[in-house]
C-alpha cells in the first residue's frame, strides 16, 4: 500500500509546484517571500529594542513600578545579547516571566482584562516576543505591539511634550520597518554590505516630512461630531485636582502643584482679580472630619421632580433683567487640559448653561449654582459660558435648608457648639453674627500656613475644636477656615455650605488667564434673607491672598513651596512654555466642531457639513498625494544623480546612447562605449572624440578650480546636445556590436 501511495503523493507534489511557480514569477509575490523569509540582522534586533523602549517611555508612569522595571530590564537584555539561547531554555524563561507579569498585574489592578492591564502586559510582552523573534514575520509582530503600546500612551498624555516627541518616534518606527525589510548582507572579508543606519534614518525622516502636510489637512478636514478628536481617558485613572470631598490639608497639598487647571479667555468685560472666584463642587455633607458633595441633592433629576435637565428649560439659574445683562454680563471661554470631575469650574454666578460640542447635551445646573455634566468628560474640554461677578444669588424655591444645617455626629466638637451658642446669644441678627465671627478670626492669633498641625489625630470628632481653641492650633489653610466657619454657622442656626474651586489666576502676555492647581481655594456660603451670600474667611485672616496672590499671603519660609525654587530665567521659560501649551491645547486638543467651522470659514469654505468635509478631504488626499509622490520621485532621482557635473553629463549621454539602441554593460568605461558608438554611427565619430578628450582632460586633471570644472561641464553639455535625437540614431544603419560589449544579445526574432 505504501508503494502504491508514493507515486500518487509525488504527482500531487509536482502539481502543487506547478501551481506555485507561476505565482513566484510575480514580482510582488517574490518581494513578499523575500521580505518574510530574510532573517533580520543584529542591527535590526537592537534597533527594534530601541523602538520598544521609545514606546515604553511614555507609559512608564502609568504602569505598576514592578512591571515597569521588568519591562525595561527585558528590553535592555534583549538589546545586549548577540546570540539567542536554545529555544527550549528560552521558552521556559519567557513563560516564567510572563506568569510573573500576570501575577504583578493581578495584584495591582485586581483583574487581567481591560485597557490598563493590557497596556501593562504589552509593556513586558513586547520585549519577550523580541527575545524569541528570528524571522521578519516575528519582527513585524513586535513592531505592531510597540505601535499599540505607544498609541495607548495618548490615553493618558496628550500634552505638548508628547506632540513634540511624536515625529521623532514616527521616524524610529519607520526606520525599524526599513531595517526589517532590508537586512544587511555579509560581503567579502566579513564586512556588512547594505545601507547604513544613518542612510535609513535620513530616508525615514524624508518620508515622515512628506506625510506631515497630508496628516495636517486630514486633521483639519476630518468631520467632528460633538467632541475633540483626541478626547478619551480612563475613568479610573489617577487624578490631581479638586474632588467631591475635602479633608483638612487636602487643598494645602494641591497648592504645591503648578499644573494648569484651566485657561480662560474673556470677551469684552474682564472682572478684577479679587472677583475671580471659579466655582466648583459644593460640599454639604459633614461627618466630623470630611466635607463631601451630596449627589442626591445636587442631581436635578432627583431634586426637581425627576425632570432631567439637559437644556436651558427647568434650570435653576438666576433671573436677570435686560438692563442687568447689558451692564454686568461677562462672556468667556474655558479650556481644560483634563476635566477632573463632572463639575465644571465657572465664574460665579453663572447665568446660562455652557455651550460647545462636548457639553451642549449633557450640561445641567444645580440649585447650588454648580454647572455639571451628566457624565464625566473624557480628556480635554472646552466650553463657552456667561456669568455675573456677584457674591450673592437668590435661593431656589425647591431648596431644602435643613440639608445645610446638619452637623454630623451630635457629640462632635462640643466646644465649637458652645461657642456658636454664645455667638448667637450675643448677636441674634445673622448678618451681625457673620461679621462677629469674621472679626474673631481677624483679631485672634490665627495664622495662614501651608503646614498646619494634623487636627483630629486622636479623636476625629474634635478636629474643629482643636483648630479653634487648642494652643497648638489656630494654624490652617483655606479649607480649615472655611470648614470651621460653616460648622459654626450651622451650629448657630444659619444654613451654610463649603464651596471649593479656584481663586485668581495669572494674566498671560497673549491675553488669557491661566489658573493653576496652586490657585485652589475653599470658601463658604450662608443663607440669609432668602439669598445665598459668599463669605470668604480667608480674606479675614490673609487679605493679600484675595487681593494679590497666594505667595504674598504666606510666610517667607513657605513661599518657596509654591514657587518650586525656580532659578533665574526659569519663570520666562515657563511662560513661553505655557503660551505654546495653550495654543496647542486650543487648536489641537480642543479642535472641536465649532473651531473647525470657524477655521474653514476663514479659509473660504462657507458650507460646513459632513458630506462637504468628506469631499474636501478626498480632494486634499488626491492633490497632496500626487504632490508628495512627485516630490518623493524628484528626491529619489536627485539622490541617484552624481554630484560631479562632469560625471552627470556623461551619465546623461550614456542614457541617450542606450535608448538609441547601443547596448552598454555597467562595467564599461567611457572610452569603450564611445569607441563602439563611433563605430556604429560614423558620422558622430568626431563628437565622440571631442567628448572623450574633454571628459578625460577635466575629469582626471590634477588641479582644476570650480570655475574650470563648471566651464568643462558646460562644454560637455553642448557636445551632448549636438548629438542627434534617439529617433534619428535608431534609423541610422550600424553594426550590431552587442557581443563585443559583453552584454547579452537580443534574440533575432525580437527585431521582426
Amino acid at each position: 500500500m505504501a508503494s502504491e501511495a508514493s507515486p500518487a503523493r509525488t504527482g500531487a507534489s509536482r502539481t502543487r509546484v506547478r501551481r506555485v511557480l507561476p505565482q513566484l514569477s510575480d514580482p510582488t509575490v517574490r518581494w513578499s517571500a523575500r521580505s518574510l523569509a530574510a532573517p533580520p540582522d543584529l542591527r535590526a534586533r537592537r534597533f527594534m529594542a530601541l523602538t520598544l523602549f521609545a514606546a515604553q517611555v511614555p507609559n512608564v508612569a502609568h504602569v505598576p513600578i514592578a512591571v515597569a522595571v521588568l519591562g525595561l530590564l527585558a528590553v535592555a537584555v534583549t538589546a545586549l545579547i548577540r546570540d539567542l539561547p536554545r529555544r527550549t531554555a528560552l521558552r521556559l524563561a519567557l513563560i516564567l516571566i510572563a506568569l510573573v507579569t500576570a501575577g504583578l498585574i493581578w495584584q495591582h489592578y485586581g483583574r487581567l482584562l481591560g485597557r490598563d492591564p493590557g497596556v501593562a502586559f504589552l509593556f513586558v510582552l513586547g520585549p519577550l516576543k523580541l527575545a524569541e523573534s528570528r524571522s521578519a514575520r516575528d519582527f513585524m509582530v513586535v513592531w505592531g505591539m510597540a505601535l499599540v503600546l505607544y498609541v495607548a500612551s495618548f490615553f493618558e498624555n496628550l500634552g505638548l511634550a508628547a506632540a513634540l516627541s511624536l515625529p521623532v518616534v514616527v521616524v524610529i518606527f519607520v526606520t525599524a520597518l526599513r531595517l526589517i525589510e532590508r537586512p544587511a548582507t555579509q560581503g567579502s572579508g566579513g564586512k556588512a554590505v547594505g545601507m547604513s543606519l544613518g542612510q535609513h534614518l535620513l530616508a525615514s525622516t524624508r518620508d515622515t516630512l512628506l506625510g506631515i502636510p497630508l496628516a495636517a489637512l486630514l486633521f483639519i478636514l476630518f468631520p467632528r461630531a460633538t467632541a475633540p478628536l483626541w478626547g478619551m481617558s480612563a475613568p479610573t485613572a489617577a487624578q490631581t485636582g479638586l474632588s467631591e470631598e475635602m479633608q483638612p490639608g487636602q487643598i494645602a497639598e494641591l497648592i504645591r502643584s503648578r499644573e494648569p487647571a484651566l485657561r480662560v479667555e474673556f470677551s469684552g468685560r474682564t472682572p478684577t482679580r479679587k472677583d475671580l472666584y471659579w466655582r466648583g463642587p459644593v460640599l454639604r455633607g459633614f461627618d466630623g472630619v470630611t466635607w463631601r458633595a451630596l449627589p442626591e441633592f445636587d442631581d436635578p433629576r432627583r431634586a426637581f421632580s425627576g425632570v432631567e435637565v439637559t437644556t436651558g428649560q427647568n434650570t435653576p439659574l438666576v433671573n436677570f433683567t435686560p438692563e442687568e445683562y447689558q451692564r454686568d454680563v461677562i462672556e468667556y471661554v474655558v479650556t481644560l487640559d483634563r476635566a477632573e470631575t463632572r463639575w465644571l469650574p465657572v465664574l460665579e454666578i453663572p447665568i446660562a448653561l455652557p455651550t460647545g460640542p462636548a457639553v451642549e447635551r449633557v450640561a445641567y445646573a444645580t440649585e447650588a449654582q454648580q454647572i455639571a455634566l451628566a457624565r464625566r468628560p473624557n480628556g480635554a474640554l472646552q466650553y463657552r459660558i456667561q456669568s455675573f461677578a456677584r457674591a450673592d444669588y437668590p435661593a431656589a424655591a425647591t431648596a431644602n435648608p435643613q440639608v445645610d444645617l446638619a452637623l454630623g455626629n451630635p457629640s462632635g466638637n462640643p466646644r465649637a457648639r458652645a461657642f456658636a451658642r454664645e455667638l448667637t446669644e450675643r448677636h441674634p441678627d445673622p448678618v451681625a453674627r457673620v461679621r462677629a465671627l469674621l472679626a474673631h478670626f481677624t483679631n485672634e492669633p490665627f495664622f495662614y500656613t501651608l503646614n498646619p498641625p494634623r487636627y483630629g489625630r486622636e479623636n476625629r470628632l474634635t478636629s474643629i475644636d482643636e483648630f479653634l481653641f487648642d494652643p497648638r492650633g489656630r494654624r490652617g489653610f483655606c479649607e480649615h477656615y472655611a470648614g470651621a466657619f460653616v460648622f459654626l454657622m450651622r451650629a448657630s442656626g444659619v444654613p451654610a455650605r463649603v464651596v471649593t474651586g479656584y481663586h485668581g489666576g495669572e494674566l498671560q502676555p497673549s491675553g488669557y488667564w491661566l489658573v493653576r492647581q496652586s490657585d485652589a481655594h475653599a470658601w463658604a456660603e450662608v443663607l440669609i434673607d432668602g439669598r445665598w451670600r459668599r463669605v470668604d474667611p480667608t480674606a479675614a485672616i490673609a487679605p493679600s491672598r484675595i487681593e494679590q496672590s497666594l505667595a504674598d499671603a504666606l510666610p517667607e519660609t513657605e513661599r518657596l513651596l509654591i514657587s518650586g525654587g525656580r532659578f533665574l530665567g526659569a519663570a520666562l521659560l515657563e511662560r513661553w512654555w505655557e503660551e505654546a501649551n495653550f495654543a496647542y491645547t486650543k487648536w489641537v486638543i480642543g479642535f472641536d466642531r465649532d473651531r473647525q467651522r470657524d477655521l474653514l470659514k476663514r479659509l473660504g469654505v462657507e458650507r460646513v457639513d459632513a458630506l462637504t468635509l468628506v469631499g474636501w478631504m478626498l480632494l486634499a488626499i488626491s492633490v497632496l498625494g500626487a504632490l508628495s509622490a512627485a516630490l518623493w520621485w524628484w528626491l529619489a532621482q536627485r539622490a541617484q544623480a552624481p554630484r560631479d557635473p562632469i560625471v552627470r553629463e556623461w551619465h546623461l549621454l550614456r542614457e541617450h546612447l542606450r535608448r538609441a539602441g547601443l547596448p552598454i554593460a555597467p562595467h564599461e568605461t567611457v572610452r569603450s562605449v564611445l569607441d563602439r558608438a563611433a563605430a556604429r554611427w560614423p558620422d558622430c565619430a568626431e563628437r565622440c572624440e571631442r567628448f572623450l578628450a574633454l571628459y578625460y582632460g577635466n575629469r582626471f586633471a590634477r588641479t582644476a578650480t570650480e570655475s574650470e570644472a563648471a566651464h568643462a561641464a558646460r562644454a560637455l553639455r553642448q557636445l551632448r546636445r549636438w548629438w542627434p535625437s534617439v529617433h534619428v540614431l535608431r534609423r541610422c544603419p550600424g553594426e550590431d556590436l552587442t557581443a563585443a560589449s559583453g552584454a547579452p544579445a537580443k534574440p533575432k526574432h525580437a527585431h521582426r
